[in-house]
């Protein structure tokens, strides 16, 4: 007598159990958990060190551009030309009372293209701004390119920086520094260097930590302040 064959396969013939696939995916459930925490933590990180650098950085584009003008400041009478004005550098306060200079110069640095006239020596004004609609205090920079016009147009107005908390400017003639200039009573000479210093609102501190400082002095190339004795009571005449 013989035995019949089964036709069913058996249960065990490759493949896995519901129990086995269950444990499987729990497991790929925990590691894809384990990855995404890992770059969250890691994305909130960058976050954090970007928004902690940002017044730093915003701070050094800022320096270059104030170095790029004085740096090529021009001294009134050094040329034939009527163009060239006066260096006047003046102390203010915005209204909150924070420090808020400004200052007026003549340069040969680079700046946007006018939509008329473009001359080489462009009247510079560096001044702090209340933006419109907001609490935001901005460093301004106005350029007037068309200096031969009858009638001056509006300096082109660019914001070099914002969350300006202070804005201070000190100018050596040599031997001391002044809190202002007037190159008119200063033998029409421009000071030897200014020291700028700029104080930003750090947005990620929300107001809780102070500003942070940034300070750099800076030559000023045209100046021969330094060797006037009339400017400079250091130096002896001759």
């Amino acid at each position: 007598m013989t035995r019949a064959r089964s036709n069913f396969p058996s249960t065990r013939a490759g493949g896995f159990t519901l129990i086995e696939l269950v444990i499987a995916l729990a497991m790929v459930a925990v590691i894809a958990g384990s990855l995404a925490e890992s770059l969250w933590i890691a994305y909130h990180a960058t976050q954090r060190t970007e928004a902690a650098v940002a017044p730093s950085r915003q701070a050094a584009i800022a320096m270059d551009y104030l170095s790029s003008d004085l740096q090529n400041a021009l001294q009134t009478g050094t040329t034939a030309t009527t163009l060239i004005g006066n260096f006047e550098g003046t102390q203010a306060q915005d209204d909150r009372g924070h420090e808020a200079d400004d200052v007026i110069f003549f340069s040969t640095a680079e700046s946007p293209q006018h939509v008329d006239a473009n001359g080489e020596v462009k009247q510079v004004e560096l001044t702090v701004e209340h933006l419109a609609g907001s609490n935001d205090y901005a460093l301004v920079r106005r350029v007037t390119r068309n200096l031969l016009a009858e009638v001056q147009p509006a300096p082109d107005e660019e914001i070099i920086c914002r969350g300006v908390s202070s804005f201070t400017l000190q100018y050596f003639d040599g031997s001391n520094w002044n809190t202002t200039w007037d190159s008119t009573l200063e033998d029409k000479t421009i000071p030897a260097a200014v020291q700028v210093k700029l104080e930003l609102e750090d947005p990620a501190a929300n107001g809780k930590s102070p500003p942070v400082s940034h300070e750099r002095i800076i030559p000023l190339l045209c100046s021969t302040a330094a060797l006037d004795p009339t400017v400079n009571t250091g130096v002896t005449m001759p």
